[in-house]
């Protein structure tokens, strides 16, 4: 969280989560209580997730580029007004200059970082380093040919995905589609 905090640029792929910073509070809990945690320890955690969006909120926030996997996109949240409230978290998000989302759908087929999530942060010293994680544990790689070979694989995912504004318009049928509160007004 420190690194990300004074990244000039971040950079992510993750293939069934929504990175963090992209996470509505619903989401965090949601996910965070699905790998085990619970009590006030939860809490903290939501409020820490919650509170490292604050670098995308600033004045002069670093520029965020994402790739969306389909399947993030595909597990909802098992309250559906919830889920709704995600994808239009994620709609809006697409519109902020800082922020660049791309979807990476599902005929894009096998990649490199098929069961890998990984962010890329460029920090002011202009080295670049990874965080590398799975459901379990996390990894800070700072070695320039083991970020160079991650870089490489991000790449090539991001030229399979959907270009921006494709991908604000898959974003956004999927809003269409997800359920919506019921109309209580009379015909």
């Amino acid at each position: 969280m420190a690194l990300e905090a004074e990244a000039l640029s971040m950079w992510h792929f993750g293939g069934s989560v929504l990175h963090g910073l992209l996470q509505t509070r619903e989401y965090a809990w949601e996910l965070l209580a699905a790998g085990g945690i619970v009590g006030d320890e939860l809490e903290q955690q939501v409020d820490a997730r919650m509170g490292r969006q604050n670098v995308l909120n600033e004045e002069g926030a670093p520029p965020f580029r994402a790739i969306l996997s389909e399947a993030a996109l595909r597990n909802s949240l098992q309250n559906r007004h919830q889920w709704r409230r995600q994808l239009e978290h994620l709609a809006a998000m697409s519109e902020r200059p800082s922020v660049t989302l791309y979807v990476l759908p599902f005929g894009a087929g096998l990649h490199g970082l098929m069961d890998t999530a990984v962010t890329f942060l460029r920090l002011p010293d202009a080295r670049t380093v990874a965080y590398v994680e799975t459901a379990v544990s996390g990894e800070l790689i700072e070695d320039a040919n083991g970020v160079e070979d991650l870089q490489r694989r991000y790449d090539a995912i991001r030229d399979a995905a959907l270009s921006p504004a494709a991908s604000r318009t898959f974003i956004l049928r999927m809003l269409e589609e997800a359920p919506c509160e019921p109309s209580t007004s009379a015909l």
